[in-house]
């Protein structure tokens, strides 16, 4: 039957009162027992049992009661009768471990790692490891944001056995070392998550993954892993390409690793255009990169991009001649100039290889690939009614004058000098000579009436009329045209076309020596030694300008017209280079011949009142 609680109490009481602690306990036992859900009653029953020396009783009505309290969510309570407990028995693990569960649902981690820190280290104590692995796991799950306690926990976790549970934490952690910046740890972090799950294909960690080999110089590693990336389709394919830029300054190696896969991967799926313009970007950022070049080549080839592999090709032959790789750079500039032998740049390209390789004759070399090349391409602008809608001519030639089978070809001369005179240059401002410093002007007398009286004669004979303009049918009539013993004139032919194309080309310096090599002819001495003049007075070097001036002054002219136009053009660059005597004289002569010539008449009265105020 049930007990009278109230009674019991009472008499509990007494006993305690008069020093009786072992009756009062049997009149505490009788109740709880009689009523277990009176926990009032059991927690002083457990004090009283502390108070007799009976550590071992009071825990167990301690754990009893806490238990209880913690499933009916009394934390505060549960707790404070768990450190009771620990009060009794400080060694008491399933007190302590109850203590940080409930110290971090309360939110309290100090406390909470601070019991689970303690279990750790007394089980490390006395050797059970796998004990204080499951406390560091523990550990771990705490706190999110202790990302190294988490680590350790992960390591615990694969210590044990649970690589699954290991990889996936690593894996989580990755990010978060990212997040947090700290790169290096991230690294440690995927090297561990592949330890753990090496057959692991998530691209999220093999793009990082293959970043890592990458940065540490494991290109054939990282290789490997970038080319299970255009599987996951283009979100892969456009990791590989942002991987490329983020390592471009730094490991560009390592880029063009990235580069090639991803060109892989556009190939694979006919996007040439993508794939070129990757190479592009790439080869643009990192100049001179023979293998990208290559591949960019390659590509423009297979996807039929004409436009962009010219380009290519020039940018390939330009690295071949950084490294003096001239025979490689040689065939791409051969055929670059083959296709385009308008294209200064292409010639240009020619000519450095050619110099590397020391050829004899580089002009003789260039005129072989640009010569048939620029006829072919006239004539197939011809037979499609196709003409260039604004030809860059440095310097304008009248047209051929027909020619007799048999003879020598014609040269072609300058058309007459403007009206409008050319702006007056300081000859102290004037440019070196291509070879040197300017030579000094050569007192040479020109035989004026000579050659005046020569004009006359040729006044006298009607010039054929204007023929249309010419081709390059034409230009290459010296070198078609056979001449029978006239070798020489041949040869100086060949220079002379070749000067001419280099001209109108808009490549006056390249036609410099060819023009030089024609003017030993007497038969192209006047045309060439003038396009000489024009291309010197045009570079404001007018010392040597007039050099040639004088030479073809030497020579009788194609006509009236073309005689004068010389000789004005030479009194125009002596006046300029400070030389009014001789210009006046010139001009004096041009006058009687030609009276109402351009403005000769006030340059005669301007230069003669110098001279009388002189």
């Amino acid at each position: 039957m049930a007990i009278d609680r109230e009674a019991s109490l009472k008499n509990a009481e007494k006993f305690l009162r008069v020093g009786r602690l072992d009756a009062a306990i049997g009149e505490y036992a009788r109740v709880a027992e009689d009523q277990p859900k009176d926990w009032n009653t059991a927690n002083a029953l457990g004090d009283l049992y502390v108070r007799a020396g009976q550590p071992d009783k009071a825990v167990t009505l301690y754990r009893r009661i806490a238990e209880h309290l913690l499933a009916e969510g009394f934390y505060p309570k549960a707790g404070a009768l768990f450190k009771k407990i620990l009060k009794s028995s400080p060694d008491d693990e399933p007190s302590q471990v109850r203590l940080g569960e409930i110290s971090a649902t309360q939110g309290l981690m100090a406390d909470a790692k601070a019991y689970y820190s303690a279990i750790a280290t007394r089980r490390r104590q006395r050797g059970d490891t796998t004990g204080a692995d499951e406390i560091v796991i523990r550990l771990g799950t705490l706190d999110p944001d202790d990302l190294d306690a988490r680590r350790a926990g992960a390591q615990a976790a694969e210590r044990n056995g649970d690589a699954a549970a290991a990889a996936r934490q690593y894996r989580e952690l990755y990010d978060a070392f990212l997040e947090e910046g700290r790169p290096e740890d991230a690294a440690g972090i995927l090297k561990d998550c592949v330890r753990c799950n090496p057959g692991a294909n998530d691209p999220g960690l093999l793009l990082p993954l293959a970043g890592l080999a990458l940065r540490e110089g494991r290109l054939d590693d990282a290789r490997t892993l970038l080319s299970q990336l255009p599987a996951a389709g283009p979100t892969g394919r456009d990791g590989i390409v942002d991987l490329a830029w983020k390592l471009v300054e730094s490991h560009p190696a390592s880029a063009a690793v990235c580069v090639d896969v991803a060109t892989d991967a556009f190939v694979a799926a006919s996007d040439f255009a993508e794939a070129a313009t990757l190479l592009q970007a790439f080869t643009t950022r990192v100049p001179g990169q023979i293998p990208a070049l290559l591949r960019l080549v390659e590509v423009c080839v297979d996807g039929s991009l004409e436009g962009t592999v010219y380009e290519a090709q020039a940018l390939l032959a330009d690295a071949y001649l950084a490294e003096g790789r001239a025979d490689e750079a040689r065939v791409i500039a051969e055929d670059l100039v083959s296709r385009d032998p308008s294209h200064a740049g292409h010639t240009g390209r020619l000519r450095r290889a050619l110099e590397i390789l020391n050829v004899d004759d580089i002009e003789a070399e260039i005129a072989a690939r640009v010569a048939p090349a620029a006829r072919e391409s006239f004539d197939t602008f011809a037979d499609r009614d196709v003409l260039d809608d604004d030809p860059v001519q440095e310097a304008p030639v009248a047209p051929v004058p027909s020619q007799t089978a048999g003879t020598a070809p014609t040269p072609p001369v300058l058309a007459p000098t403007p009206s409008v005179p050319r702006a007056r240059v300081d000859p102290a401002e004037s440019a070196p000579d291509r070879l040197g410093e300017s030579k000094p002007l050569a007192n040479v007398e020109v035989d004026l009436t000579s050659l005046l009286g020569e004009l006359e004669k040729q006044a006298a004979t009607p010039m054929p009329g204007p023929r249309a303009p010419a081709n390059l049918d034409a230009v290459f009539a010296g070198m078609r045209t056979d001449t029978g013993d006239c070798s020489a004139t041949d040869e100086s032919g060949d220079y002379f076309s070749l000067a001419r194309t280099y001209l109108e080309m808009g490549l006056p310096q390249e036609a410099i020596a060819s023009l030089e090599i024609a003017a030993r002819s007497p038969h192209y001495r006047f045309a060439a030694s003038s396009m000489l003049a024009q291309i010197y007075r045009d570079a404001s070097e007018l010392a040597p300008a007039i050099e040639w001036l004088e030479r073809a002054a030497e020579v009788s002219p194609p006509g009236p017209d073309e005689g004068r136009a010389l000789l004005y053009d030479l009194a125009d660059v002596l006046e300029t280079v400070g030389e009014p005597a001789r210009a006046l004289a010139v001009f004096l002569e041009l006058q009687a011949d030609a009276p109402g010539y351009h403005d000769v008449a006030d340059r005669v009265s301007r230069l003669s009142r110098a001279e009388t105020e002189g």
